[in-house]
């Protein structure tokens, strides 16, 4: 059981970063209580294998908007059917300038609880991850705690070394390091670098303009994705979705929903969200404290350096190797 719900949460990291990670434990076989608020509406085929130029340059408009602003609030919640999993959760995210950020939310679900927190200053970047039981044993019960941290303004500073470089590289090295900086923009650029965005169209949401963008895998990302799981890709391939949507307002850019769609066996048109992360009252540019944005971890408690990882992945994305880094730095 333990097994199962490592994976899980493995596995959702891997695709929606650092917000949307999964806190779910298994419930009975049943149906959501809504089914009808379960199911999608038809998405296009997947006939359309090229990118969208007007979906993506939305997603890196969206993306350069949220640097721009002095600050970000809001709610935000998340439905997920995984198979036998359900769960819902709820929270707040804040953004503030010089890579300030704050992502905190809650899940309960049954007899547990969990919390997850993404805490960045400026230049460190602190994660925490606590699951516990709602009423331990009398003997008591540790919760499981993870604790982890990256340097942003380090991996900002590798990110330096490659913006000379030819266009596809000099991008790939960006998303890569705004991957690692956490908040909205690293699950957007994380968004552009695994998803392949073919469509486009425009609606109005209860009296908003919205546009949503369609994409499915970039094969690349998903063969990368199988080989790093191996024998276990067949244990979680009920958890990939097919495809994902992600709807922006018009007037300011701002995406409100990303939801991940798997399609039904019986109807290649028709598909099933099995996570869906929501954005609500939404506040731009308004005064948060600065103490929002601090963090102490627990005492006794060490916190897994991830800096290496994320400036190794920069140098891959950038093309591969330190050669490139140094050219570029010699270069007169």
């Amino acid at each position: 059981m333990q097994n199962r719900f490592s994976l899980t949460l493995l596995v959702l990291v891997a695709l929606t970063g650092p917000i949307s990670i999964a806190l779910a434990w298994p419930q009975a076989e049943t149906p959501p209580a809504d089914e009808s608020q379960e199911t999608a509406q038809p998405v296009e085929e997947e006939s359309v294998t090229v990118q969208n130029d007007e979906a993506l340059g939305l997603l890196r408009q969206a993306r350069s908007e949220l640097f721009k602003r002095e600050s970000i609030q809001a709610d935000l919640s998340q439905r997920a059917t995984l198979g036998n999993y359900r769960f819902v959760s709820s929270g707040k995210y804040l953004a503030g300038t010089g890579f300030r950020t704050r992502v905190e939310y809650f899940v309960e679900l049954g007899d547990m609880q969990g919390q997850f927190l993404e805490v960045c200053d400026g230049q460190i970047l602190h994660t925490r991850r606590e699951i516990s039981k709602k009423q331990p044993a009398a003997g008591g019960e540790t919760p499981q705690i993870e604790l982890s941290r990256r340097d942003i303004q380090k991996i900002l500073k590798e990110t330096q070394q490659y913006l000379d470089l030819s266009e596809p590289q000099a991008t790939a090295a960006m998303r890569a390091a705004e991957i690692g900086i956490g908040g909205l923009p690293a699950m957007l650029a994380s968004l552009e670098r695994t998803f392949i965005f073919d469509e486009i169209r425009y609606e109005d949401e209860k009296g908003t303009p919205v546009a949503i963008i369609q994409g499915h895998w970039n094969t690349a990302e998903q063969d990368t994705l199988q080989a790093n799981l191996g024998a276990m890709m067949t244990q979680v391939v009920q958890f990939l979705p097919d495809r994902v949507l992600v709807t922006f307002r018009t007037e300011d850019s701002f995406p409100v929903r990303i939801q991940y769609l798997k399609q039904l066996a019986q109807d290649r048109k028709a598909f099933r969200p099995i996570l869906t992360l929501d954005f609500s009252n939404i506040q731009l540019d308004k005064p948060i404290p600065t103490r929002a944005f601090s963090y102490l971890a627990p005492p006794g408690m060490e916190e897994r350096d991830e800096t290496a990882v994320f400036i190794e992945t920069i140098k891959l994305a950038a093309g591969g190797s330190e050669e490139a880094a140094s050219e570029n730095n010699e270069a007169p």
